[in-house]
């Protein structure tokens, strides 16, 4: 009998230096994972990290509860309780949200860091949470039914109080996902000098809500994402920077034509010339009735 508690005991004590040797090697990992240039050390070190130190102490604790059952037999119950399977549920739901979280945050926030706006960083934190609350929820429900509870009124309050959040903020996921839609789909990126709704100006910010633009009166106008993925959107930034200009010069009846013409090219040309920063000599200045 005094074997078997000790032993209990040593497999306590083992559980806790196997936890702090785990968590001391991945921190060593974690500082030489910093220094490589690729993320996928970096997922594999914060995605196993927690979970492997969590394992670490309890699967010696199982065994030590084993043991001590052999001392205390009237305890035996506890092998097979429920509230034992609930822990064990409990540990394992965390396992799986911490693999999930680090999986999104090395892996997502590694991709959002190749694009200029911060909207696909915001949106990678939001799917974090989701994906978080998801698992935890589920992780919940299964623990309540091992205990016989009855779960259906649960999920549909969960339901019905999501529709109502969904209604409520229907905008503004309309808005998000308009917002997502501009980043996938690229009509245009902040810098680009775009025409939408007859507001012409450069994107200075493209957000989760809406998208901001300063018009050429040095005005900042904010566009929720919406109304930006049902309009028509004209980017002169694309191809390419350069667009032409149309200036229209009105003349007298009579007037010779053939001269008009010479001279418009000749102002055209020398703004060619002392302007050759802004304005390019290809292609040539067409003047035309």
């Amino acid at each position: 009998m005094e074997t078997a508690l000790l032993d209990s005991f040593i497999f306590i004590a083992i559980g806790i230096i196997a936890a702090v040797i785990v968590y001391l090697v991945f921190v060593f990992l974690k500082k030489r994972a910093e220094l490589t240039e690729t993320k996928m050390d970096d997922l594999i070190v914060y995605s196993l990290g927690s979970p492997l130190t969590i394992l670490a102490f309890f699967i010696p604790l199982y065994f030590a509860i084993q043991h001590a059952i052999i001392v205390y037999p009237q305890y035996q119950w506890i092998a097979g309780s429920k509230v034992l399977i609930a822990m064990y549920i409990l540990v394992g739901t965390w396992i799986i949200a911490t693999f999930v979280d680090g999986f999104l945050r090395t892996y997502g926030l590694a991709l959002a860091e190749t694009t200029e706006t911060d909207l696909d960083d915001r949106i990678i934190e939001i799917l974090q949470k989701i994906a978080k609350y998801l698992i935890w929820f589920t992780g919940i429900l299964y623990v309540l039914t091992l205990f016989e509870i009855n779960i259906t009124p649960l999920i549909a309050g969960a339901g019905i109080f999501g529709i109502a959040i969904a209604l409520a903020a229907q905008d503004l996921f309309s808005n998000f996902f308009g917002g997502a839609v501009i980043i996938t789909d690229q009509p245009f990126k902040v810098g680009d000098r775009v025409l939408i709704n007859d507001i012409l100006g450069d994107v200075t910010h493209i957000g989760p809500r809406s998208t901001r633009i300063i018009t050429l009166d040095s005005d900042v106008v904010t566009i929720p994402n919406n109304k930006i993925t049902t309009s028509v959107v004209r980017n002169f930034s694309l191809p390419s920077p350069q667009v032409r200009i149309q200036i229209p010069v009105s003349v007298a009846y009579g007037t010779d034509i053939e001269q008009v013409k010479t001279v418009l090219t000749r102002i055209a040309d020398h703004a060619i010339k002392s302007k050759s920063e802004i304005i390019t000599a290809e292609p040539k200045p067409t003047v035309y009735l």
